[in-house]
């Protein structure tokens, strides 16, 4: 049980359609099947409680908050209601993201423009600011941060695209400045994931399930498949565990090779 005893908050532990399996709940699923408490969050009620549905329906027990990670106090009591629950927080694994399709600079609205800065850089920042006091008093602790292959490659999803850049660029900084600390801080950069969330960006790009499916053809990486939510979850548990005790400061492409197509 690679996280036995280990206490793990998972946030974007919901998804946009409370049915189907995303990367948060699959993840949850991962980690409780591998020994791990969990304190799930999400900001929309019924696919957090359908997660904990599932983890509690295999035998495991789980705490949930509804949690608005752009919500600075949201984010403290969110850290407060683990440190109540179970005394300390081993692993903080932040899976929000979310993304608007911005097809040109001189188009984009400036309050779509701060949402995506908010919810996609700026909630990763807080989430990171209120465990950090919990992970340096325990002198250890994992914090993980789910970006995009976006980050590096030219889609139509500009401020999506700039705030997962600016989000591995602020784990890299997690990393150096906590890793005297027994911290450690990696970026799991997804490519073309095939979960609900991700489904719904695709097909705002394309207009069209017809086109987005022979998009998604056209696009596959060289592994020739899209990637599913538990090709996510096993790389954050082996982040997540001591078999990753010495990877810190990484950004993890998690995307079949896509980006040996797009150049990083």
């Amino acid at each position: 049980m690679q996280l036995q005893d280990k206490v793990a908050i998972i946030t974007g532990a919901g998804q946009t359609a409370p049915d189907g399996m995303g990367n948060g709940r699959a993840t949850a699923l991962t980690f409780a099947r591998h020994g791990a408490k969990l304190m799930l969050a999400n900001r929309s009620a019924p696919s957090l409680e359908e997660t904990a549905r599932q983890v509690r329906a295999e035998g495991f027990s789980v705490e949930t908050k509804l949690t608005d990670i752009t919500d600075e106090e949201d984010c403290r009591k969110l850290m407060a209601a683990a440190m109540d629950a179970f005394g300390r927080v081993d692993i903080l694994h932040n899976n929000v993201g979310a993304g608007i399709v911005d097809h040109d600079t001189v188009q984009i609205d400036l309050a779509d423009w701060q949402d995506m800065l908010n919810r996609n850089l700026t909630g990763a920042m807080l989430l990171s600011k209120h465990v950090l006091g919990i992970m340096r008093d325990q002198r250890s602790g994992c914090i993980l941060h789910t970006s995009s292959i976006a980050a590096v490659a030219m889609y139509p999803l500009i401020a999506y695209k700039v705030a997962k850049a600016a989000l591995n660029e602020f784990c890299r900084w997690l990393a150096y400045e906590n890793g005297p600390h027994g911290i450690r801080c990696n970026v799991l950069m997804l490519g073309l994931m095939d979960t609900p969330t991700a489904m719904e960006l695709y097909h705002q790009s394309s207009g069209d399930p017809k086109e987005l499916i022979r998009q998604q053809r056209n696009e596959l990486p060289p592994l020739a498949r899209m990637g599913s939510p538990w090709d996510a979850a096993n790389t954050a548990l082996f982040l997540a565990s001591d078999a990753g005790s010495y990877i810190t400061g990484a950004t993890l492409p998690i995307d079949g090779g896509l980006a040996t197509k797009v150049g990083l």
